[in-house]
């Protein structure tokens, strides 16, 4: 089946001069989104992170998610030869970040944060998800709080016309530009993909599999990003 009408993470010219993002921002001047009062959502939330990288022709802006030991899991398109890396939590705390590696065969990065401190971290679901399931997809749209937006799993796709090497998540969910590289997250709160992109035309959100991202981290077949 052809995917057409995709849309990646937001990408734009990077800024004349290098981006000023404070290492601590005052909580009373940060926006901070409502999130209905249940553990889920709210643990979704926290363990969820903006992600900008400024490259070397383009700036990127998406979404991540945190794991043990101040390892970040996001979009391989969002982090493009970066030259400068900053990871922003749910309530307004700055991290500088080094990217780690990147896959060559899918849509995935890990950075890793300098000092991630007591960050809250999320797991990862090892069983499949099921198709009519309810999930959350958890994000950052347009670069602005953080949004987390109820859904259900549609079924799986052919990944290779995606450029990925399996099945990837069919999610009717709302996700927007800058949602790139966040959670999907099961109702336990468990990570069951990565978001990657959306199917314009249908509104339709796609996402790799945590069963790819774990054979990634178990195999270690990442690689260095590409320089300038």
């Amino acid at each position: 089946m052809l995917v057409a009408g995709l849309l990646l993470g937001a990408c734009v010219e990077p800024p004349t001069t290098p981006l000023d993002t404070p290492a601590v921002l005052d909580i009373d001047d940060v926006e901070l989104p409502e999130v209905a009062a249940t553990s889920v959502e709210r643990r979704a939330q926290q363990v969820t992170v903006r992600v900008r990288s400024l490259g070397c022709e383009q700036f990127g802006l998406g979404s991540g998610f945190v794991l043990a030991d101040g390892v970040v899991v996001t979009n391989r398109h969002v982090i493009e030869q970066p030259r400068e890396v900053t990871v922003n939590t749910w309530d307004g705390r700055s991290f500088a970040a080094e990217v780690t590696g990147v896959a060559t065969d899918s849509d995935l990065a890990l950075l890793r944060l300098e000092d991630p401190g007591d960050l809250p971290v999320a797991e990862l679901r090892t069983v499949p998800v099921e198709r009519g399931e309810g999930v959350f997809a958890v994000g950052y749209p347009g670069g602005g709080p953080a949004q987390v937006s109820p859904g259900r799993v549609l079924g799986m796709v052919d990944g290779t016309v995606l450029g990925e090497p399996a099945e990837v998540i069919r999610v009717e969910v709302e996700i927007a530009q800058g949602s790139s590289g966040g959670p999907l997250v099961d109702r336990d709160g468990l990570v069951v993909g990565v978001v990657f992109a959306i199917e314009v035309d249908a509104g339709i959100g796609l996402a790799v599999p945590v069963e790819t991202l774990l054979e990634r981290l178990d195999a270690g077949e990442l690689v260095a990003p590409g320089a300038c």
